[in-house]
């Protein structure tokens, strides 16, 4: 399958089963809004797909560009590559989100009639509440900050120790504003053991510490299982559609949630929808054979989205779910972060100019790709991508078996 059939069908498998959930919705208000975010996102696409070469031959005449090191040795190996494109689709996100944040004052069906009658009139509004209003900025305000840090990163290359505490000042707003809940609900099976533990464990300033800590995972988790063409994006669009699903599913009411968390999910739809559209317009230029590399810039401002989406929405714990393989590729990779055995900067497998396949090293680095190519052989690294991304897809649907097979059972 070519490269335009392989990104068909990653769009249709992404955004085909959000769609039908979305039609088990019956709310009218809530379809209008979801509708107006899709279109939004929709322009967020077409606008990424502009935007992406701009800013690539912006950053490439600046010599902020690399070589594909898994093609050295070829002629495709030796050509600049402009990189930080993650700056488009993290620009375009926030604008979306911001438009979205206007539309949902208005009532969308009076809105659209405004729009066919000329403009004739003004079009109904619906006050927003306040707790909507503090969640759109706080999230505005963190991934902002986050896309800000991230292409600091590419132009001035931080140390990898740096890198892991910059989370801890961009999640610095979504801490400040945060006003949820701070408590956990204690699964029922401890509550059946007669330990005396409460139905709702109250954690004040551990669960603010959760929250920094799932905010520092998730940007790292992305940035470090990186690598092959595609697999930053890839992973990142498998993810955010994964967790559309889920949110819609939950406004739904298939999970039997409360008006409070069906809100919760709602508002990460909001998120997620323009994070997808984006997110895949990127796909579009980085897919092998890549014609740019996302950099940093992408990697911070995705896993602060789907952290602050996770947060946000309340259900960091099957977020977690969602994110198997960055978990196992981070925990697999701590001997190398620490130091405890060598770890080169580029943690990449050797490529084979003569047969145009990946290998692992010979002292193989400890990263989920290079596993992936001792567990299955050598292989091309298009195909070694959509390996890696299948395991992604896989994980994504055992985490909906856990999530709804033990739904009642468990909480």
């Amino acid at each position: 399958m070519g490269r335009a059939g392989q990104l068909a069908v990653l769009g249709l498998l992404g955004f085909g089963l959000p769609a039908w959930a979305f039609t088990q919705i019956v709310d009218p208000r809530t379809q209008q809004l979801i509708i107006a975010c899709a279109l939004v996102s929709l322009a967020g696409f077409l606008g990424t797909v502009y935007l992406v070469p701009k800013v690539a031959s912006k950053t490439q005449a600046r010599g902020i560009c690399g070589k594909d090191l898994n093609k050295r040795g070829t002629p495709e190996g030796e050509k600049p590559i402009p990189e930080a494109a993650g700056l488009a689709p993290g620009c375009v996100f926030l604008l979306c989100v911001i438009c979205f944040e206007l539309l949902h004052y208005y009532d969308i069906g009076s809105l659209a009639h405004y729009v066919r009658s000329g403009f004739k009139g003004s079009p109904k509004t619906e006050p927003i509440s306040d707790a909507w209003l503090v969640d759109y900025n706080a999230a505005l305000a963190t991934i902002g900050f986050m896309l800000f840090l991230g292409f600091t990163d590419d132009v001035l290359d931080i140390r990898w120790r740096v890198k892991l505490i910059l989370p801890l000042f961009a999640s610095l707003p979504l801490l400040a504003a945060y006003s949820g809940g701070t408590g956990i609900a204690v699964p029922k099976p401890l509550l059946g053991l007669g330990l005396g533990l409460p139905a709702y464990l109250e954690l004040g300033l551990l669960y603010k510490l959760f929250m920094v800590l799932l905010t520092i995972f998730c940007t790292n988790s992305i940035n470090i299982l990186a690598g092959v063409n595609g697999l930053e994006a890839g992973q990142t669009f498998i993810v955010a559609c994964a967790v559309l699903l889920h949110n819609f599913l939950a406004v739904a009411g298939w999970a039997g949630a409360s008006p409070a968390v069906r809100d919760g999910h709602l508002f990460s739809s909001y998120l997620m929808m323009p994070l997808a559209a984006t997110t895949f317009g990127l796909l579009v230029f980085n897919w092998y054979p890549s014609r740019v590399f996302v950099g940093d810039t992408f990697t911070y401002f995705a896993g602060m989205t789907i952290a602050v989406a996770g947060i946000l929405g309340h259900f960091s714990e099957t977020l977690l779910l969602f994110l198997l393989p960055q978990v196992f590729n981070f925990l697999y990779s701590l001997p190398q972060l620490f130091k405890i055995v060598p770890c080169p900067r580029h943690r990449l497998p050797v490529f084979d100019p003569a047969t145009g396949l990946l290998r692992p090293k010979d002292a193989p680095d400890w990263n989920l790709v290079n596993l992936t190519l001792q567990l299955f052989g050598r292989c091309g690294e298009n195909a070694l991508c959509v390996r890696v991304l299948m395991f992604q897809v896989a994980s994504c649907g055992l985490a909906f078996g856990v999530r709804y097979l033990l739904q009642g059972y468990y909480k």
